[in-house]
């Protein structure tokens, strides 16, 4: 687990019961009943994963301690919710609302993005400018990795939740993949203390930040992992029944052995300590 100052950030918890025994937050396996005394005075987050029963006395413990709580889906591929924030720790958030405050500071963070992204500095250019950069990229990538996995590829389309049944499999794919990824970014957002709307390249969404950050990952994660999966079941462009199942089990994987969640708290509060004078 990644350490934040004197705390271990993340504890994940999944099929099992927290539970308070003689003053002690426990945790309960499902399966062989074994209990494990969790380090709530340690603990920035306890990430609550699926299965998991969670008593008042509990929450009630974890608030003492300002231990946030925050329910996911396997690994982080949702957030669902947020409890109560490490209020005590407001550093990062502090140092997001100065950045974003300062339409000077608020583009050095869209350029340390660009540069975490592609690997070159681009000052000197508007942020439309930089849009436009990544639009072209981004298209010319999709193209290459299609023709690397032998993938018809007929452009971007995205139908959020597929309405019609008509999206065809590497477009559903892409759209499941990075959904995952959403929810892994906004449950950093909230172990963190980071605003998850506050954002520098987005701006006008709730989850402005979250798009912000999860585009870093994009070109080594979720693209790949969506053309991929869709390689697996042939060179057809048709979505089959499973494929939203089998992409978000190869996230859920995938984010668990990179160790994507601290990758991505590391990162995000990079972005702030690059700034001049942070």
């Amino acid at each position: 687990m990644l350490q934040i100052k004197n705390r271990l950030s993340f504890f994940y918890v999944e099929r099992g019961s927290l539970s308070v025994i003689d003053g002690c937050l426990v945790l309960t396996d499902n399966e062989d009943r074994v209990q494990y005394e969790v380090p709530a005075r340690a603990m920035v987050s306890i990430l609550v994963g699926p299965g998991t029963t969670v008593s008042t006395e509990a929450m009630r413990l974890a608030g003492r301690y300002g231990v946030n709580t925050i329910w996911v889906g396997e690994h982080g591929v949702r957030c669902y919710s947020a409890g109560r924030g490490w209020t005590q720790n407001v550093k990062w958030l502090e140092k997001q609302v100065m950045a974003y405050a300062n339409s000077s500071e608020a583009l050095n963070v869209a350029y340390e993005m660009y540069f975490l992204r592609f690997g070159k500095r681009m000052v000197n250019k508007t942020l439309d400018e930089l849009r436009g950069m990544e639009g072209a990229r981004v298209r010319e990538f999709y193209k290459l990795k299609a023709q690397a996995y032998r993938i018809r590829w007929q452009g971007r389309r995205y139908i959020p939740g597929n309405p019609d049944g008509t999206t065809d499999a590497p477009n559903l794919a892409l759209n499941v993949a990075n959904v995952c990824l959403y929810g892994l970014v906004e449950t950093a957002c909230h172990a963190t203390g980071l605003s998850p709307a506050l954002g520098f390249i987005h701006r006008g969404s709730s989850q402005s930040f979250v798009l912000d950050v999860a585009d870093l990952y994009k070109f080594d994660v979720t693209i790949p992992l969506a053309f991929e999966t869709v390689a697996k079941h042939g060179n057809s462009s048709e979505a089959w029944p499973g494929l939203e199942s089998d992409v978000r089990k190869a996230a859920r994987d995938s984010f668990r052995t990179s160790k994507l969640l601290d990758r991505i708290v590391g990162d995000m509060t990079g972005l702030f300590d690059a700034r001049p004078g942070a």
